[in-house]
């Protein structure tokens, strides 16, 4: 029988895990009073309408998707949006949960790369309370952020332990939740040039994969001279490199800062200051696009770098470096969750508006709530009529002028002051406002 000693040491990485897990919940929990932003909008309005057979068949198909199709992550909003609708409430619940998974995830690829097992939990603790990607786990649009992660982390643990197959369908269901996971195969052969036999044959039928993706990406992307172009000029760089890098440690630059610790000529290390570099490698090259939450999987990656350092040394140093840490994360989590409250009480603002008009003729407004774009109030439009085909646009516009002037529309006037929306009937023989019934 196990002395009770031994037992209660046991359980003690238990009981920190859970610890970690109620920090996190502390820090987090009002994410369920956010409110759905112009993208997550977007997205209700077709998902849930879509036969699941439609996900199926693009998760099979080897082939780019031009209209940013991404099946496993838009798959979330299908049975999202056809169980809870506006509610939003319920949509945090699979984001906490898939962020748990990725920090499991991301213990058990660490421990084998045999990180002491205290300095994996500071790392991971590191990983699950960082505000570095704090909208990761706050907004659903990121779900494809964080299913990325999941099944990127899976890929490489399924690897390790030498399932070739499972790390395939891993690295596949990765890439269909966002493209971001095309240079995994790249991650792969690095694992296994460090830690590996060298068999870099097996990694064959995943090269083979990225580089059909990579290619059709740079040859079929629709997007010519807009923010989703790739841009591989110094200038890109010269806006994408500082954004990153501020982010890893939440002060300027701690992202180059890490790579210092390579000097220490320590596997772990390399391979989490590599991993990282290669999954950004997208990220640095498109400046039209900087979101925190895309440096999730990169935080990850550099989360393994920084417990390898760890590791060689007491693990007690990795704990108190972390408690130095947490205030300056917890006030940047205060600033970053009031910013999001504060744009999500205002887009609820508008939203409900709509839906108090029962009429469904064109919606002309003028003015939106902020970072709220017209995607946004087209999509909301809909929703609130459970329609697809209805027209909203803003009254500068050349359609929403030429509405006003030869139809009967909605009218909205956003007021910024007090983020509120003020709808009433126009018609082209009464231009003065009438009450919407």
């Amino acid at each position: 029988m196990r002395p009770p000693a031994l037992k209660t040491r046991s359980l003690l990485p238990v009981l920190a895990a859970l610890g970690i897990a109620i920090v996190f919940l502390l820090l987090n929990y009002k994410a369920y009073d956010g409110f759905f932003q112009d993208d997550e909008l977007d997205n209700l309005v077709w998902a849930p309408s879509l036969p699941a057979l439609t996900f199926l068949t693009h998760l099979l198909e080897p082939t780019f998707e031009l209209d940013n199709f991404r099946p496993v992550g838009h798959f979330y909003f299908k049975l999202m949006g056809s169980g809870f609708g506006l509610d939003f409430a319920p949509y945090i619940t699979p984001i906490f949960a898939l962020h748990f998974v990725n920090a499991l995830l991301l213990y058990l690829l660490m421990r084998k790369l045999t990180i002491k097992p205290w300095c994996a939990l500071a790392a991971t603790a590191f990983f699950t309370l960082s505000a570095t990607a704090f909208d990761a786990y706050w907004k659903p649009m990121y779900v494809f952020d964080l299913l990325c992660a999941t099944f990127s982390l899976a890929s490489i643990l399924l690897y390790a332990h030498r399932r070739w197959v499972l790390s395939f369908i891993a690295f596949w269901l990765a890439y269909k939740s966002k493209e971001l996971a095309v240079m995994l195969p790249a991650v792969l052969a690095i694992y296994e040039y460090l830690f590996g036999e060298r068999r870099f044959k097996i990694l064959i039928p995943f090269f083979l994969v990225s580089l059909s993706f990579g290619l059709q990406g740079l040859i079929l992307n629709p997007n010519k001279d807009n923010d989703y172009t790739f841009r591989f000029t110094p200038q890109a760089l010269a806006g994408t490199v500082p954004f990153y890098a501020n982010r890893f440690l939440l002060f300027p630059f701690s992202g180059l800062l890490l790579f210092a610790l390579a000097f220490l000529r320590d596997r772990r290390i390399i391979f989490g200051l590599a991993a990282m570099s290669l999954v950004m490698v997208p990220l640095i090259f498109l400046p039209g696009r900087l979101y925190e939450a895309y440096a999730y999987l990169p935080l990850a990656c550099a989360s393994i770098a920084l417990a390898g350092f760890a590791a060689r040394f007491n693990p007690l140093y990795a704990w108190l470096a972390l408690a130095l840490w947490m205030p300056h994360n917890v006030r940047e989590i205060r600033h970053e969750r009031r910013a999001i409250l504060e744009a999500d009480d205002a887009a609820f603002g508008f939203v409900n508006a709509l839906s108090k008009c029962k009429e469904t003729y064109t919606l002309v407004y003028d003015g939106l709530p902020p970072n709220f774009h017209h995607w946004g109030a087209t999509a909301a439009w809909n929703i609130v009529h459970n329609s697809r085909d209805l027209r909203a646009f803003p009254a500068d516009w050349p359609e929403g002028k030429k509405a006003m002037a030869s139809e009967t529309v909605v009218y909205g006037a956003w007021n910024t002051q007090k983020q509120t929306l003020a709808i009433a009937l126009r018609s082209p023989d009464s231009p003065s406002d009438t009450p919407s019934k």
